[in-house]
């Protein structure tokens, strides 16, 4: 737990860059800004009394904000209308838009083509080359952007290219108030996933130790904003099949197949899940199951067709949404992953088990956790510490390298605070008070709701 000393002046640091921030937001030139105001923000944001992690994560969107601010103030990127899709060998005018957009945001540095004269281009006379820099600096904007990292500017890199930087600033501001409450600012470790990234780290004393792909859940399925404790992982395990699924998706296939339940290696279990008296799928009118209404427990065998995979990291909570495997590997080379039922896919699930196994001095649990995996027996492994793990709703942050990173809005819970935003000074005035105790108020955007 923070003690209230640091969460106060965490809290001063965020209202007062928020203050600082909105008055660009709302059109105002730098000049309006005085000296004090800004000495006031360096000063906040290095207060001791706020925990190292916070400070970090705080300090790197207050330095993402200026100088989108910064660039606000100079005028902005300006909108590309490229001609065609650029790539690698490419020269000419539409080349020299894209290395000056480029440099706007510091993805390519200095290239002799930003200082040409767009007039200056003939056949035989140019200086802007679609060259393995620019290349390099377009794959790097497309990470940062969660694109696809091709190094060739088609339609989607060009809409992110072209969202003006106005828009970029708002966005930092929505998710500064949600990153000022993340509730593990005060783990030493933890878990968390970031939906929109599509990511999932494990951080070790603010290193982050892990790092990997994850799939989410649909934009009708949404994987909540959470947060709960790791407690036990089971390897090779049975899978508990909801009853929704069961009954909106298992039974119509049921119906059309009496040899469905032998094919996918499912069981019917009588009173519970963990009841080993089955039922015989024959006994049962499947064309006559209706949603939601199903008196049995459908259950699925561990093996190499189970949805979960040889790995599940469970954490109870109501919504029933957990970590775990997936034999559909081919999702996690798509840069859009948002295709669950809600629980989350893990790339290389074995990674966290066997990192936090690594960094706890366990290596009897890592022999032990491949034993079990080869032997294809289902075993639960219980955390002698339960594991924090947040699972968060960031579409603008600053990551582990330093880049300021943008995502797309997949569950729409930035329109709600983004409002209030355009709602101009007067509306927000009512939200904001650097004397208050918590983060602004902008709907419920701390949770990601």
């Amino acid at each position: 737990m923070c003690n209230s000393s640091g969460r106060s002046k965490r809290t001063a640091f965020v209202n007062v860059l928020l203050s600082f921030a909105l008055i660009f937001v709302w059109g105002a030139q730098a000049n309006v800004v005085s000296l004090q105001n800004k000495l006031a923000l360096d000063q906040v944001s290095t207060y001791e009394g706020i925990e190292s992690n916070s400070a970090t994560l705080l300090v790197k969107m207050q330095s993402a904000i200026l100088n989108h601010l910064h660039i606000k103030d100079a005028g902005g990127w300006g909108t590309l209308e490229l001609s065609r899709i650029l790539k690698k060998n490419d020269v000419g005018i539409d080349v020299h838009q894209l290395i000056t957009r480029l440099a706007a945001t510091n993805d390519i540095n200095f290239n002799e083509c930003v200082i040409a004269e767009p007039n200056s281009f003939t056949r035989k006379n140019h200086r802007c080359v679609f060259d393995r820099h620019v290349e390099t600096a377009v794959k790097r904007f497309q990470q940062r952007h969660g694109l696809k990292v091709d190094g060739i500017v088609g339609p989607e890199t060009l809409t992110q290219l072209n969202v003006p930087v106005e828009q970029r600033l708002k966005q930092l501001v929505v998710n500064l108030n949600r990153i000022s409450a993340f509730p593990g600012i005060s783990d030493e470790e933890y878990v968390y996933v970031n939906i929109p990234e599509f990511r999932l780290r494990y951080v070790d004393r603010g290193t982050v130790r892990l790092k990997n792909k994850v799939v989410v859940g649909k934009p009708y399925w949404q994987t909540p904003s959470m947060s709960d404790v790791i407690e036990k992982f089971v390897i090779n395990p049975t899978w508990k099949i909801p009853l929704s699924i069961a009954t909106k998706e298992i039974a119509p296939k049921a119906a059309k197949d009496p040899d469905y339940f032998e094919k996918a290696d499912i069981e019917i279990r009588k009173d519970s899940y963990v009841d080993t008296e089955t039922i015989d799928p024959n006994q049962i009118n499947w064309q006559e199951v209706t949603p939601y209404d199903f008196d049995y427990f459908l259950v699925k065998r561990a093996g190499e067709e189970n949805p979960l995979g040889e790995i599940k990291y469970l954490f109870p909570n109501k919504e029933a949404i957990y970590v775990h495997d997936t034999p559909a590997k081919n999702w996690f080379e798509r840069p859009l992953r948002a295709a669950s039922h809600g629980c989350i896919r893990m790339e290389q699930p074995f990674s966290l088990a066997q990192s936090i196994a690594r960094h706890t001095n366990r290596q009897k649990l890592l022999d032990t956790i491949e034993e079990v995996r080869q032997s294809g027996k289902t075993q639960t492994f219980y955390l002698e510490k339960p594991l924090p793990i947040h699972l968060v709703y960031w579409t603008a942050w600053v990551d582990e390298t330093d880049q300021v990173n943008f995502r797309r809005d997949i569950y729409d819970r930035d329109s709600a605070p983004l409002a209030k935003l355009e709602a101009g000074p007067e509306i927000y005035s009512n939200f904001i008070n650097p004397l208050a105790n918590e983060p602004a108020d902008l709907g419920n955007i701390q949770n990601g709701n």
